[in-house]
């Protein structure tokens, strides 16, 4: 599987970073010059970082004490969805996305916006 379909996507990692989110990640996206704005590089003090890009596995660790659902795909359409219950109101929120990391980074995103999860 592409490092890409495993990392979050630049626009929610920018979003996570704009939200306070601690640039900590084994892999960043960087403006390398010879690759083009938005390449993923694994160096831990990337030249031009823009924002960490969080794999999978740290987005889990990131919302590891929140009450919600890991993603999972659904028929063919390689949909990955998390879904959230919200004790206090009785919610239910249903996150969408192609991949799973973008469908975690979207959820996280959504627990830092409702105050449910600071991080």
């Amino acid at each position: 599987m592409k490092l890409e379909k495993q990392a979050v996507s630049l626009e929610l990692a920018t979003k996570l970073k704009e939200l306070g989110v601690k640039q900590d990640s084994l892999f960043w996206w960087d403006d390398h010059s010879e690759v083009g704005m938005g390449a993923i590089v694994s160096y831990s003090d990337p030249d031009n970082p823009i924002c960490s890009a969080y794999t999978v596995a740290e987005l889990g660790e990131l919302m590891k004490d929140c009450n919600w659902d890991l993603p999972y795909t659904e028929s063919n359409w390689s949909v990955w969805e998390c879904r959230v219950d919200n004790d206090e109101f009785g919610e239910k929120q249903y996150i969408q996305a192609t991949t799973e990391a973008d469908a975690r980074a979207k959820m996280l995103i959504y627990l830092i916006e409702n105050k449910l999860i600071k991080c």
